[in-house]
């Protein structure tokens, strides 16, 4: 087939541009606004929309003066492999602090600290479940999160404490995840879309961890669910977290899909019409489920971004409509090709209400203000392959055109790309507690029977025993009641 052929023109870098369009959520403390960067290649013009609130990031509060090594001084002083670990988690709470700071934040180095940090937070956290009456607190656990995932319009409230453990990682879970998906952006913005799509595939499998294990088994143990659901950052929330899954699958589709529209070629249609309609269900996906289950945290997200939402799955439905009339065209089957692509046509132009068909409308000084000339583009593009194609009906085909695409001829959506399974490491519980040394020995028992006693018995059981022992597992205490205990002993004191 020719290009030159122009009832087969190939398909326009605008096309790509909107199909690529992504939202940044961003981990840097200055304002942002929707940008676009040129890059290498035909398809050169990458749009990212980003917030427009300059508090819109995952971030611990500046002021949090939490010190592990302080608040454990007692009960973990005496244990070398305990303090070790201590004193590595206040370190790499300060690395992340430190770049959550920096105004050139590196998301690679973000990433990096946090994935450090995340099994040591966690070992902490098994220790203080399995030895509820060896965790004494010395002084008090606060940790301070603002949500990266919520938009707020000023500082006041800026910030949610929590002194539960499992408040600490999963906050430290889902910044993992968003700053994989700004990893994955800055991929996008060079071009480079194999690479992004990994990026926004492991963010969507720590949101599904978090969405389908963690978030889920901590609420079910909360005495405070109910007083939690609205004042909680949505970062905690399962339906939230069960959203985000289907969000950031769609976008690691949407790298696919660009990563085949930018090789050099004829595509497959068909194929690249189903992914087109495969992302704007998981679009949807995401919405219906935030509406359903966390409606509240909805309302708090920023109305640029829930506009770009609304924006791709219009356009990713009349993208795969276009696919499909190109691939029936192909066929020979040019009646039906025609009554696609005008349904293409129609599906690309503004809706006359807020619940219409069609594109919500772009605002001259709006947040997608950007995506004006790419949409301007495909439009153009699609009204001359419209005539071209009735022309050619007209004059050679003589092919009926049905009024509508017919259901035998419409493509089925398929999801390509899968949340990447994350894995989040269970180490053995850390001793706490009294130290084995400060024990009396048995006049029973010889020095060389005690000390082997001393080993086998004082120190806390593997992470396998204690799941394992129902005796071990019936003194579990849920994150809310460990976080609640803990402050108990330390008033007491």
């Amino acid at each position: 087939m020719s290009i030159n052929d122009s009832s087969a023109p190939p398909h326009p870098d605008s096309i790509l541009r909107l199909l690529s369009c992504v939202h940044r959520f961003s981990i840097v403390s200055v304002r942002l606004r929707i940008t676009s960067r040129a890059c290498f290649g035909r398809f050169s013009c990458r749009i990212i929309v980003q917030p427009s609130s300059p508090f819109n990031q995952p971030y611990i509060n500046p002021s949090d003066q939490l010190k592990f090594e302080a608040s454990f001084k007692t009960c973990a002083g005496g244990h070398k492999s305990t303090l070790a670990v201590i004193c590595q988690a206040d370190d790499r709470r300060q690395e992340i602090k430190k770049n959550m700071a920096d105004g050139k934040l590196s998301h690679a180095g973000l990433s990096k600290a946090l994935e450090g940090y995340i099994p040591l937070i966690n070992q902490i956290l098994l220790s203080c479940k399995f030895q509820p009456e060896s965790a004494r607190l010395d002084q008090r656990l606060l940790f301070s999160w603002y949500s990266g995932i919520e938009h707020m319009n000023s500082k006041k409230n800026h910030y949610f404490d929590s002194e539960a453990l499992m408040f600490e990682l999963v906050m430290v879970l889902a910044t993992l995840a968003l700053s994989e998906s700004n990893l994955a952006c800055d991929a996008c913005k060079e071009g480079k879309f194999p690479e992004a799509s990994r990026f926004f595939s492991k963010s969507a499998g720590v949101f599904k961890l978090l969405g389908t294990d963690i978030v889920p088994n901590w609420m079910a143990n909360s005495v405070q669910h109910a007083e939690m659901e609205h004042e909680s950052l949505a970062e905690t929330r399962v339906g939230v977290c069960v959203a985000f899954t289907s969000l950031f699958m769609a976008m690691s589709q949407q790298m696919a899909v660009a990563t085949i529209l930018a090789k050099p070629g004829t595509p497959n249609y068909a194929l690249v019409g189903k992914l087109c309609l495969g992302i704007a269900e998981d679009l949807d996906s995401f919405v219906s489920t935030m509406r359903s289950k966390s409606p509240v945290h909805m309302s708090r997200m920023d109305p640029s971004f829930l506009t770009l939402i609304t924006f791709s799955i219009n356009v990713q439905r009349a993208s795969s409509l276009y696919f499909l009339a190109r691939s029936l065209w192909t066929s020979s089957e040019y009646g039906v090709a025609i009554s696609a692509l005008s349904e293409a046509t129609v599906a690309m132009r503004t809706r006359t209400s807020p619940s219409g068909r069609g594109l919500p409308e772009i605002a001259p000084n709006g947040p997608l203000k950007s995506l004006l000339i790419e949409v301007s583009g495909f439009r153009q593009h699609m009204a001359a392959m419209l005539t071209s194609w009735e022309k050619d009906n007209q004059l050679v085909y003589f092919e009926k055109v049905p009024p509508s695409v017919p259901a035998s001829k419409g493509l089925k959506a398929i999801q390509l790309k899968k949340a990447d399974e994350f894995f989040l490491e269970m180490r053995d519980p850390l001793p706490l507690g009294t130290l084995p040394g400060e024990r009396p020995m048995s006049p029973s028992r010889n020095e060389t029977d005690e000390v082997s006693r001393i080993h086998k018995d004082d120190g806390p059981p593997s992470y396998v025993e204690a799941m394992n022992d129902s005796c071990l597992a019936g003194h579990q205490r849920s994150d809310s009641d460990l976080a609640r205990e803990l402050h108990a002993k330390l008033n007491a004191e």
